[in-house]
């Protein structure tokens, strides 16, 4: 059993949970940097064990009714198909350029949260506004895509979307969020799995350090203070995009 994978897995776990971003786009540049796994192979491994983490965080989150069912349904309506069409767009694509997405789409993410939470505005429901059903479900089409293509079940894109665009607090956007990546995430780990993207022994490995640590990330962040949560989650995101990004360009 790959030990380091297990690490990785309690890493991502604690983190998808606390955050809602499912986990594969934090588990892919962690595979490619610390096991060198080759690109496709990051990019699709960790991708079933959304599923895993989502349920499990979720499981949490819905005790406390965070779960906003009725933004979930539409961005799975809109995701789906998205999500895959995105998966069969990855074999025309190289590695090397879906890794560097990755990084970029991570960072442009983590400044635009960290920006507003500097500035100190609020996008939660002291501004009364409920998304249509098709903004929600064009935006949730275009998550699907990038997500796809990403080999990730869209918590990475989900949550700053819910928050900054349909004005979701952000623990119910978080809670939303997951809800919704563990659905998504099945197609897109069909399709990979069929082109040969994910190494089932270290998805295994994985999965032992996700299953306590996701439940673990979910409860933390209910106790966590909302700003802080965002803010957080911004930092880390500007961080580790800005590392990954020049690891892969020295590849």
């Amino acid at each position: 059993m790959n030990v380091e994978a297990i690490i990785i897995g309690c890493i991502t776990g604690f983190i998808s949970a606390f955050f809602g971003i499912g986990g594969s786009s934090i588990d892919t540049p962690l595979l490619r940097i610390i096991l060198n796994l080759p690109p496709y192979i990051a990019l699709g491994t960790p991708l079933p064990l959304t599923l895993l983490t989502a349920t499990i965080a979720s499981l949490a989150y819905k005790r406390e009714h965070l779960v906003n069912f009725r933004v979930a349904v539409y961005s799975l309506i809109g995701g789906v198909p998205g999500i895959v069409a995105g998966s069969y767009f990855t074999a025309y694509l190289t590695g090397k350029f879906l890794m560097l997405l990755t990084a970029v789409v991570l960072f442009l993410v983590g400044v635009d949260l960290l920006y507003k939470n500097m500035m100190e505005k609020t996008f939660a429901a002291e501004k009364v506004f409920s998304p249509s059903r098709h903004y929600i479900v064009m935006v949730s089409g275009v998550i699907g895509i990038l997500s796809g293509v990403l080999a990730n079940g869209g918590g990475i894109f989900f949550v700053p979307a819910y928050v900054l665009l349909f004005r979701l607090h952000i623990k119910e956007a978080i809670a939303t969020s997951l809800l919704t990546v563990a659905v998504m995430s099945v197609p897109g780990s069909i399709i990979h799995y069929s082109l040969g993207h994910i190494d089932l022994p270290t998805t295994l490995a994985l999965g032992i350090g996700v299953a306590p640590m996701a439940y673990i990330g979910a409860i933390m962040d209910m106790k966590t203070k909302s700003k802080t949560v965002m803010f957080l989650f911004g930092i880390m995101l500007i961080l580790f995009s800005i590392y990954f990004f020049i690891s892969q360009v020295k590849a």
